[in-house]
């Protein structure tokens, strides 16, 4: 049979399946696992050589290669989950030697994360947790202090409080433990300065390299004529750091489609190995080029990865470039998609959790449907002038990337930005450019020979491209925003896409079969989960600092209830509300004023207490009752009059009044809810 693309990416499909697996609730000893892999490759090593003898056994050989390939993947992911490493601190924290949560702690910086307003973030790899070794990752938390910022590679001891990262506390609100989770990270500690104290290691860390080498550019950059904005910007497009890009920048980019170009990825460094290529061409001409060539590419391709601080979408796309580097060199035939499995596969070996990081999630999407679908696409118009097939070859490119990105920006961001084509089709051609240009930027400035007038050239260059980003993102009606979009609508439009992109010409049958079925699976997942969103009814208790808000659901309808009823606009745009309202669908939301009684059926009763504590005493048992504003209210003698089944303090009451109620429903067996503590109340109960 001849080769084709399709066995190394089902391979990875495969071997992908078995990680995921790998993440779920099923479990057993690890042990197990292992004999599991262990019987398997056995049969698996027995059956490729009988199938050698008898080419009949060959579907055998396939199916146990491929539960092979399962478990491997499924067993991968088992060795990296805390709950198998036995020196893991999280088996080390429900011990009594830790006390209210304050531990002494020991450990190296990896890097420097995103600021918020009032700490500096860290992401640390612990090595001693109150004098017991230990390993695994936290966040560590300082107050922000400029002059006081740890390095990579610095070792730390200190004395801090260690706590779990907790689920939001709004429901459809982003889930920041899930996120630090796909980061390997499930507490933080928090430290003040005079806590820890730092230590320089010695020896080499490319993180520490990479970031040592950062600050030396932003410092020589510094110098020079470029503003705030401009810095941001260069930091993002060629040293990987986006996080200090202001936040309306970073809006607009996403709304014009080119978000991409702000995280370096595969179009960066596709760029920079194209520069190498073509700079060491001469290189080919002396003995022993090709490999020097080759040397020197390397180099730059992981040296450049390096300076981007190894993100997981540059991580990718050097080692898919490094495979594709030593095949052009050496003229070796290849394939994308084989170069982009290989990766996949070997990325996923050495840290699993990759697979729940957006950035890694987008950039392979991304990339596999340029390489399997553009060529397509791009034969359905083959234009004669040198120009034309330049626009057509961008814009191809640019619909495929989109292509594959959209069920994800859709689950992700909510949103498809209708001007995508066109910011694309002015951008990507200048990207190379600015690439260039800033390298070469950065090169001057490092040797002080940088002249201003060549410093301001880059930055107008960058400012017109800010302008034109800015422009394209202020056409509002043309971004569709606040998108409704599901989990089982993306499974089903992901399935949908790998049948395009596994589509074989010389199997139509099946390649139909498996494209029919995929539309018609996500048409039954469009019209289910439309149907239950207009069917969908609950009441949610809000969990909002000093205030109340109480929302009804009914369909695509929000009555929402709240204190400041006359702050209309504002409370449609606070964060959990516009959340809430994208992810369940919602087209109107009513803002009204706060009433007392609110029938949930024939037989069911919500009844909220205000600091007006009113309430019938003779035949009226609500089921609910919400507490707010701080009722002063004899809470023994309501709970014995009333007997409600449970009871909901919110945000608006002061924590000592919570306390005092939830001691009280203790006594009467009372279930209490505090908002506070355990976030929203939602109705019906899960």
């Amino acid at each position: 049979m001849k080769y084709t693309n399709l066995p190394l990416l089902q391979v990875c499909l495969v071997f992908f399946f078995g990680i995921w697996f790998g993440f779920s609730e099923f479990s057993f000893k690890f042990s197990t696992y292992v004999t599991s892999s262990v019987i398997l490759f056995t049969l698996f090593t027995i059956s490729f050589f009988v199938s050698k003898t008898d080419s009949r056994l060959k579907s055998v050989f396939t199916v146990v290669s491929l539960l092979f390939l399962f478990s491997l993947g499924f067993l991968n992911t088992k060795i990296h989950l805390p709950k198998h490493q036995k020196d893991h601190y999280s088996h080390f924290l429900s011990t009594e030697s830790i006390q209210n949560n304050y531990i002494i702690y020991e450990g190296e910086v990896v890097k420097s994360l995103k600021s918020s307003a009032f700490k500096d973030k860290y992401e640390v790899r612990l090595t001693s947790l109150n004098d017991t070794k230990i390993r695994g990752k936290v966040l560590l938390q300082v107050p922000t202090d400029k002059d006081s910022l740890l390095n990579a590679h610095s070792k730390i001891i200190g004395f801090g409080k260690i706590k779990a990262f907790t689920a939001p506390q709004n429901p459809q609100q982003f889930n920041y433990k899930e996120y630090m989770w796909s980061q390997q990270m499930s507490h933080v500690i928090d430290s003040d300065f005079d806590q820890f104290q730092i230590e320089e290691q010695s020896g080499f860390s490319f993180r520490s390299f990479g970031e040592q080498a950062r600050n030396t550019i932003e410092s020589s950059l510094s110098g020079y004529p470029f503003s705030d904005g401009q810095l941001d910007i260069i930091q993002a497009l060629l040293l990987g750091q986006k996080q200090n890009v202001d936040p309306e920048t970073y809006n607009s980019f996403s709304k014009a489609g080119v978000v991409h170009i702000l995280a370096v990825s595969g179009l960066h460094v596709g760029i920079i190995l194209l520069i190498l290529q073509f700079i060491t061409k001469g290189l080919l001409r002396i003995k022993y080029g090709r490999l020097l060539r080759e040397i020197v590419v390397l180099t730059g391709i992981w040296g450049f990865a390096t300076l981007a601080g190894f993100t997981p979408s540059v991580l990718r796309a050097a080692v898919m470039f490094s495979f594709l580097s030593v095949a052009l060199n050496y003229k070796r035939k290849t394939s994308a998609i084989n170069t982009l499995a290989l990766s996949a596969i070997f990325l996923i070996i050495i840290n699993p959790y990759f697979i729940y990081q957006v950035g890694f999630q987008l950039s392979y999407l991304a990339v596999l449907s340029i390489v399997a679908l553009q060529p397509r696409l791009s034969k359905i118009y083959e234009p004669k002038f040198y120009l034309d097939r330049k626009i057509w070859d961008i814009v191809s490119v640019t619909i495929t990337a989109q292509l594959g990105v959209l069920p994800l920006s859709l689950y992700y961001f909510h949103q498809f930005p209708g001007l995508f084509i066109l910011s694309n089709l002015v951008i990507l051609p200048g990207l190379g450019v600015l690439l260039g240009g800033g390298i070469l930027i950065i090169f001057l400035s490092l040797l002080k020979i940088l002249p201003d007038f060549l410093a301001h050239i880059y930055g107008q260059a960058l400012d017109l491209l800010l302008s034109f980003v800015d422009w394209i993102a202020s056409k509002e009606y043309l971004v569709f925003s606040d998108i409704y979009f599901t989990k089982p609508m993306l499974i089903s439009s992901v399935v949908l896409l790998l049948s395009l992109i596994l589509w074989d010409k010389k199997r139509k049958m099946l390649s139909y079969s498996l494209l029919n079925l995929s539309l018609l699976a996500l048409i039954i997942c469009i019209y289910v989960d439309k149907r239950n969103q207009l069917q969908q009814e609950e009441i949610v208790v809000f969990q909002t600092y000093r205030n109340s808000q109480l929302g009804e659901l009914k369909g695509s309808f929000l009555n929402l209830y709240s204190d400041k009823s006359q702050l209309k606009d504002s409370i449609k745009d606070l964060y959990n509300i516009k959340n809430y309202k994208t992810l369940k669908g919602i087209d109107t939301i009513l803002i009204s004023n706060f009433r007392n009684v609110y029938e949930l059926n024939s037989d069911e009763i919500l009844y909220v207490i205000d600091s007006i504590p009113v309430y019938p005493k003779e035949g009226f048992n609500p089921k609910y009752v919400v507490l707010k504003d701080s009722p002063n209210i004899n809470f023994d003698r309501f709970l014995f009059n009333i007997k409600p089944k449970q009871v909901i303090a919110d945000g608006s009451n002061y924590k000592t009044d919570i306390e005092r109620w939830q001691a009280s429903a203790e006594r009467f067996n009372v279930k209490f809810h505090s908002t506070w503590e355990k976030g929203a109340f939602v109705l019906p109960e899960n």
